[in-house]
């Protein structure tokens, strides 16, 4: 289990090191457009493997997405990666409190909307 969370942990710096790749004038622009289409493919509901056959079908988004990421970090040229990397490691020592607003938002926001329908119902 210790693994797995060391994984995910590795994976969540890398994906957020991407993105902010992504953002750099400097990263070539199939290395964005490969990462756009991994995130899409992730959000997709078309998959190599149907999430309708259990446990295989998350399986194949939980392999092909962390290893696209992997695979276009190491494309990056270093100076990008370097920027990268750094800014990343400032993002997530601010992630709780990112984290904690962003939730205190939507339940404000989901309270709005449901106060709204109230109104209009009764």
């Amino acid at each position: 289990m210790r693994r797995i969370l060391t994984f995910l942990k590795l994976f969540r710096y890398d994906l957020l090191v991407m993105l902010v790749a992504l953002k750099h004038r400097d990263t070539p622009k199939n290395v964005k457009g490969l990462l756009i289409a991994a995130i899409l493919y992730l959000v997709s509901p078309i998959d190599l493997i149907p999430d309708a056959i259990p446990l295989a079908g998350v399986i194949d988004d939980a392999v092909i997405v962390p290893a696209a990421v992997m695979g276009l970090t190491n494309l990056l040229p270093s100076h990008v990666r370097y920027q990268a990397e750094a800014q990343a490691g400032k993002m997530l020592r601010y992630m709780p409190a990112i984290l904690f607003t962003a939730t205190l938002f939507v339940i404000c926001w989901l309270g709005l909307v449901i106060y709204g329908i109230y109104r209009l119902i009764f």
